[in-house]
């Protein structure tokens, strides 16, 4: 099963690597990806990932790509939830206060499917994953900009290196 998944996220990377688009459109792609990963869309995200890079005129292999490496951290979503509802919660109370703390007893299944529970943490919640997707999903574009633009060059440097040693085959 973990080979499973790691041999799917090699060939998602290789796609990835042979994507023949311009660096902006690659990292674009990859960082609203991340961006979509910390919206806690359940189940819709890679479709919200997909819409968001064609809109973008990004490339859509790169988004899927940045939506699952967020999907990687899995492990973290509780806390990374929390957190989030946390900072949601912050903003949008006034004066500004966090959450009271969590107790088994406050949770009933009958009331998950509630609106007035459904806004009162999806809102917070919401507000919260975009303030930290915002700065972090810019940093990965950045961050991957600059590592096209560089791969971009090596790439010419070598490509300078054998054009000039190399035999010349031109016919007459």
């Amino acid at each position: 099963m973990l080979q499973r998944i790691i041999d799917h996220l090699c060939a998602l990377w290789m796609r990835f690597m042979q994507q023949r688009d311009r660096p902006h459109a690659m990292a674009g792609g990859l960082s609203i990806g991340f961006f979509f990963g910390f919206i806690p869309t359940f189940g819709l995200k890679t479709v919200l990932t997909v819409g968001g890079a064609l809109f973008m005129r990004c490339n859509v292999i790169a988004a899927i790509v940045g939506v699952t490496l967020h999907d990687l951290f899995f492990w973290t979503w509780p806390f990374l939830f929390r957190l989030e509802f946390q900072i949601g919660h912050w903003i949008l109370s006034h004066p500004h206060a966090f959450a009271p703390k969590l107790v088994k007893a406050d949770f009933r299944m009958s009331e998950i499917l509630q609106w007035n529970h459904f806004i009162a943490v999806g809102l917070p919640l919401l507000v919260g994953s975009i303030v930290i997707a915002l700065p972090l999903s810019l940093l990965m574009y950045v961050i991957t900009l600059l590592w096209l633009h560089q791969r971009q060059k090596l790439k010419a440097r070598l490509l300078n290196k054998t054009n000039r040693g190399g035999p010349n085959f031109s016919v007459r």
